[in-house]
């Protein structure tokens, strides 16, 4: 298979402009080297943008955090699960909540990942966390450059399969994703794509802010209908 073929999730930590300049940098790095990539502060929903359009529609802004929480969930697993291959970035005081959920759910599929680490803060007598650096057979690169040399090599060797079954919770998580990242592509208004997480989260986002005995429909005041010519 032709690199070009290949696509990379970049995870790591983006919540400050410094974290989101060093995850910019390393999905450039790869785009030169040919790759293709997912960059979530890029590529992904965005929580800040798309809950204003929630509660313009009258869904309660707790409803609403807890149904865009569900969809970044949803969409990630599924871009990591869809991905040949996941680069870690480990630097900072510690590592990033979520790109270790991620890199767990690329290793479990068989994804090649490649930590880049070039902080000198670690765990254990300078060395990192075995369980984490175990998910790239122990190995990491500290340059940029060194990051699509990595997956140049270990794309293209061969490897064992491991032996992972798709729970139907991570089956549903991954169809859901799906969805959404088909909206994206098909680059659909901001309405469309809060309509489409009502349809998939709506009901269950609200039993999990407001309990189970109360029905979304019913905080709504309206039923879950869907939206005539909405994809399934």
């Amino acid at each position: 298979m032709d690199k070009h073929s290949y696509r990379i999730y970049c995870a790591g930590p983006l919540f400050n402009p410094k974290e989101r300049e060093e995850m910019a940098a390393i999905a450039s790095v790869l785009k030169d080297a040919g790759y293709s990539v997912f960059l979530p502060q890029e590529d992904g929903l965005k929580f800040a943008e798309l809950l204003p359009t929630l509660t313009k529609k009258e869904i309660p802004v707790e409803d609403g955090m807890v149904m865009l929480s569900m969809a970044i969930f949803s969409l990630d697993v599924f871009e990591v699960v869809n991905s040949d291959g996941l680069v870690l970035n480990m630097n900072g005081r510690v590592p990033d909540e979520g790109a270790m959920v991620e890199s767990g759910i690329a290793w479990s599929h068989n994804k090649t990942v490649v930590i880049f680490k070039n902080d000198d803060r670690s765990l254990i007598l300078g060395n990192c966390n075995p369980l984490v650096m175990g998910l790239s057979d122990f190995e990491f690169v500290d340059k940029y450059e060194d990051i699509p040399v990595a997956f140049d090599r270990r794309l293209t060797e061969p490897r064992k399969l491991v032996a992972s079954a798709f729970p139907l919770n991570c089956e549903t998580t991954k169809k859901n994703g799906q969805k959404i990242s088909d909206y994206l592509a098909q680059r659909r208004t901001k309405d469309e794509i809060t309509d489409l997480l009502f349809r998939l989260f709506g009901e269950i986002s609200c039993q999990i802010s407001r309990g189970p005995k109360k029905n979304f429909s019913q905080t709504l005041g309206r039923p879950l209908v869907p939206k005539e010519g909405m994809d399934s």
